[in-house]
């Protein structure tokens, strides 16, 4: 670039010479001559071909000034200034002593330099034009007094003109370059949709902008990325928190973007233009038409990417592609997870558990590779148990926010789970709808006959004691999937709308987290629907009933249980698909309740045919019964016995208000009179 700074150098001089002394011309004498003579300045070719005649890639590069310039003499001079400061640091103090001016490099000062003898003319038309043609590549602020806007001596522009297509060093870690030769991730889900995209923007080439809508980490900048290189251009991405802040531009770190985009051949990917919820009425529509300004003097497609809520097209002028990437569906993500297990994983990517991992968990595909990604630093060669799997999927989950419910320890296995033969035929079909939704609405065609209603909803009534909630938990564990619990106290709320508005927020985490959701309880928030009589009555309904709806449009796996079925509103368990109705175990299987209760624990003389038969416990007081009784035999000679029992069996059912009679005890009553009839120990 010397050769251009040289130029400024000659012209500098000329200009400088009727105005400066000899001390004057000294003192810059590296810089500038009082013998130039405007011959010399003539006689110095300025077009590319002269003055790069043996390299190629600047000489293109200053002939794209020139042409940016239109061979404006003003604009071009203040180039070449700008070169000869970046190279030259007492340039700037030479044009503060010799031009009297403050600001150091400016337009102004560039138009004195180039036009010599016009010193008596107007010069704003020209200075303002010079400016426009300027200012982005020398970085100066439009937005104050523009011909006294100093120039951003920042070496850019120099660097560009070497050959240098290194982003500006200010936006390092702020954006990234990906060549259309840079390796690809699995592209299976948004493959078509980049071809078709890139189709369109080849046929009607110019300013246009891609609208990319989506969840975070559905695969938005890998569709910009695929697009682009199908363009065979290189994709310049950048985050809009680098650029912007609540629904505004900041003006320094953007206008270097668009330096870039203007010296390069690049195209951009604005990622996350997501303004808050509640500021997005008022300013997403100025921001959008700031954007579209500012970038289709560009004339290139500019990618956008931003979550599904976010509108466009009604706000802009331009062309828009509009472009949404959707959940992926169970073929989908089954076909990524095996994608990404032969890139990542390609050891033993056959062994993969692609397809029990695509029906259960509805993942991103930014969430999938991360996880896959995960799995190659902690278990590179296999193998994978899809347990494990799932609990990593919960790690990447977790963001934290489940304010309205909470993790349930699944420690209960299918083996634990004592119920009648026809119950637990009805729990594995509800396993079976989770595990094998992918063949019958995919592979089959369900899913298009069925749009709504594929929630695995679950009702499960009974006396308490029965095993609901260790149902719950034993569904969790047989699927590998999470169970939380919500916390009914956090939900209902006495203020109207604040309960629809907690419960969206529940539902939304459960789709986003892929958990399953168990409301304990339920009657308290879904009993009947009462006649209207007064606002209290309509909107303790409108809680109903957006619960129905939110049922109908759920796509995970819901458990719900209640004492009190009758008290429910019938419309609400029409909406399930499983009513599963507990019992009080009869003899026999109280009979299997009582020696899995009591295995492990030192015991004789127990009866458990006497214990089945004669009293009509549930599940949970036997195994109540059992720890009391254990607790008792530790504390005396640490071998259980049937008075043990007994006086357990008495505690649980006085507690629950039953008054027993000794000779309900049959042959143990003995026990329960010794037992009625000691007197409490003193304490010393």
């Amino acid at each position: 670039m010397k050769r251009l700074a040289a130029l400024a150098a000659f012209k500098l001089s000329l200009f400088l010479k009727p105005r400066g002394s000899d001390d004057f011309f000294k003192r810059y004498s590296r810089l500038i001559s009082p013998d130039v003579t405007e011959e010399e300045v003539a006689g110095y070719q300025e077009d590319a071909e002269s003055l790069f005649f043996d390299k190629p890639v600047a000489a293109a590069r200053y002939r794209f000034l020139q042409d940016r310039c239109q061979g404006d003499p003003i604009a071009l001079t203040a180039i070449q200034l700008y070169l000869l400061a970046l190279m030259e640091e007492r340039t700037l103090d030479l044009l503060r002593e010799g031009l009297g001016l403050s600001e150091g490099l400016t337009i102004e000062a560039a138009a004195r330099v180039a036009c010599r003898t016009d010193e008596t003319i107007d010069l704003a038309p020209r200075l303002r034009s010079a400016f426009d043609r300027v200012e982005l590549l020398l970085q100066a602020e439009p937005d104050r007094d523009w011909w006294k806007a100093p120039f951003r001596l920042d070496g850019r522009l120099a660097a560009w003109l070497s050959g240098d297509d290194t982003p500006d060093r200010e936006l390092s870690g702020l954006c990234t370059v990906t060549a259309p030769d840079s390796p690809l991730s699995p592209a299976s889900l948004t493959g078509a949709q980049a071809e078709e995209t890139a189709a369109l923007l080849a046929a009607r080439p110019g300013f246009a902008i891609v609208h990319v809508s989506g969840a975070p980490g559905s695969g938005r900048r890998h569709f910009a990325r695929h697009t682009a290189r199908l363009l065979n251009k290189e994709l310049l991405t950048v985050s809009f928190d680098a650029v912007g802040e609540e629904g505004f531009l900041r003006s320094h770190p953007w206008r270097r973007v668009l330096r870039e985009l203007l010296l390069t051949d690049r195209l951009l990917c604005l990622s996350g233009l997501d303004c808050p919820a509640e500021k997005r009425t008022a300013r997403l529509p100025a921001l959008l038409r700031q954007l579209e300004q500012s970038l289709s003097p560009l004339n290139k497609p500019v990618f956008l990417t931003t979550e599904v809520s976010v509108k466009a097209i009604p706000f802009l002028t331009c062309p828009v592609f509009s472009v949404n990437i959707p959940t992926p569906t169970i073929p989908q993500s089954a076909l990524l997870w095996r994608e990404l297990a032969e890139q990542y994983l390609p050891e033993d990517a056959e062994n993969f558990p692609a397809a029990g991992l695509a029906a259960k968990m509805s993942l991103t595909a930014g969430q999938m590779e991360r996880i896959v990604r995960l799995l190659q630093c902690r278990a590179p060669k296999g193998p994978w148990a899809e347990r494990d799997i799932f609990k990593l999927c919960y790690q990447v989950l977790d963001d934290g926010r489940y304010e309205n419910i909470r993790f349930v320890d699944t420690a209960y296995t299918w083996e634990d789970l004592q119920l009648e033969p026809a119950l637990k035929t009805s729990l594995q079909a509800v396993c079976a709808q989770v595990e094998h939704q992918g063949l019958v609405l995919d592979e089959w065609g369900l899913r298009r006959r069925y749009p709504y209603g594929r929630c695995v909803s679950v009702l499960m009534s009974g006396p308490p004691g029965t095993g609901k909630t260790m149902t719950a938990q034993v569904l969790a564990s047989r699927l590998g999937l999470e169970l939380y619990k919500v916390d009914l106290s956090q939900i209902v709320d006495k203020y109207i709308g604040e309960t629809e508005k907690r419960l969206k927020q529940v539902f939304d985490q459960a789709e986003k987290s892929n958990m399953i959701l168990f409301f304990d309880e339920a009657d308290a928030l879904l009993g009947k629907r009462s006649e209207v009589k007064d606002a209290k009555d309509k909107y303790a309904n409108t809680e109903v009933a957006y619960l129905l709806q939110r049922m109908e449009e759920y796509q995970g796996i819901v458990l719900m249980a209640t004492n009190q079925a009758g008290s429910m509103d019938a419309a609400f368990v029409r909406r399930f698909r499983y009513h599963l109705v507990f019992t009080l175990p009869n003899e026999e299987l109280r009979h299997k309740i009582w020696e899995d209760a009591l295995a492990g624990i030192p015991a004789a003389g127990i009866q458990l045919d006497y214990l089945a038969r004669q009293f009509q416990l549930s599940g949970a007081q036997i195994k109540n019964i059992a720890l009391n009784g254990a607790y008792r035999a530790a504390a005396d000679g640490g071998v259980l016995r049937m008075d043990h029992l007994v006086r357990a069996i008495f505690q649980e059912l006085q507690k629950e208000g039953k008054v027993m009679l000794a000779s309900e005890f049959g042959e143990y009553g003995v026990m329960l009179s010794e037992f009625l009839t000691e007197t409490e120990p003193s304490i010393p």
